[in-house]
């Protein structure tokens, strides 16, 4: 007898695999280290069938892990299968109270032969990578004008772009887990422009471990006052206009993302990163003012991940 496993999903890595082979999905889902979220149906194989007679006497047990499952272990139509699914909301301190383990043993009726218990590994989300939307491959990165952003060409004051969020690790599948940006504040020097962080976005994350909707960012120019770059509050002795604020200007959020569990007060279940969201603005003169953003930055003194620079009235540029 043996005990073989089934993930209903391929890992990320191969869903993303345009070349991947039908062959090697179902390969990939024999694997034993699988992300929150997942489910398996566990399978007893016998060479001698009667050995499992009587089959309605077939008993699985979960013999570490059950607080993992969502719930617990469902026997198929018929006993010698079984399923489980990891609790999408199971936190990253449970899963390290538990050992990261599950395991589960079956037992028949006349007890022979019976095979070792299967163990599988599962994993909590450790990473989250950005990357700019690109349409298929066919444009480089696209400003989210749907949001009131300007778009390229437009004489407004802004910035913006659409980022595709990637969860990991990529060797196994985490759809259907909700991920939740949290605002963790914001820095800024005196008379900048840093504006707290209406932060609280939901995502569902997709087969390929990516968010199911774009992680949008984008800055733009106040009006009437509130936020305004352009605002004056006087001349130079040379006629030059004094803005209000200082120039350049520069503020860095910190966004924490958690797992989500759905509930109203949206507080999430377990911290997966916190990244940087950086924000720059530089007036450029003759009333142009340039603004990039940078976000996912792991370390702030590092290379930013995904950055978006425009200048007033100019196209948008996309980096790296």
């Amino acid at each position: 007898m043996e005990l073989v496993s089934e993930t209903e999903n391929c890992s990320a890595k191969l869903a993303r695999d345009k070349n991947a082979t039908e062959e090697q999905k179902k390969e990939d889902r024999k694997r034993r280290k699988i992300g929150i979220g997942e489910t398996v149906t566990v399978t007893l194989n016998c060479k001698k069938p009667f050995l499992l007679e009587p089959k309605d006497q077939i008993q699985w047990k979960v013999i570490e892990g059950k607080e993992l499952l969502e719930d617990g272990l469902k026997t198929e139509e018929t006993t010698e299968k079984a399923k489980f699914r990891i609790n999408p909301c199971a936190s990253k301190e449970q899963i390290q109270q538990s050992g990261g383990k599950v395991a589960i043993e079956v037992e028949t009726e006349q007890g022979t032969a019976l095979p070792r218990p299967i163990e599988f590994d599962v994993v909590f989300p450790e990473q989250l990578t950005a990357e700019h939307e690109t349409l298929g491959g066919m444009v480089k990165g696209l400003p989210a004008t749907d949001m009131n952003f300007p778009g390229d060409g437009d004489p407004d004051h802004g910035v913006s772009a659409q980022l595709v969020v990637s969860v990991h690790p990529l060797d196994v599948c985490f759809k259907g887990i909700r991920v939740i940006e949290k605002d963790k504040g914001y820095a800024g020097a005196s008379g900048s422009l840093a504006q707290p962080h209406a932060a609280d976005s939901v995502w569902s994350v997709g087969l390929d471990n990516r968010f199911g909707l774009h992680d949008n960012i984008g800055i733009k120019s106040g009006v009437n006052g509130y936020m305004q770059w352009d605002e004056i509050q006087g001349y130079d002795a040379d006629g030059h206009p004094v803005y209000k604020h200082s120039y350049p200007n520069e503020f860095t959020w910190n966004c924490l993302f958690r797992t989500y569990g759905g509930d109203e007060n949206k507080e999430g279940i377990s911290d997966i990163a916190t990244v940087f969201q950086n924000f720059y603005i530089e007036s450029k003169g003759e009333g142009l003012f340039y603004a990039r953003i940078r976000k996912f930055l792991v370390d702030t003194k590092k290379k930013d991940e995904c950055s978006v620079e425009r200048t007033s009235g100019g196209d948008h540029i996309f980096k790296p």
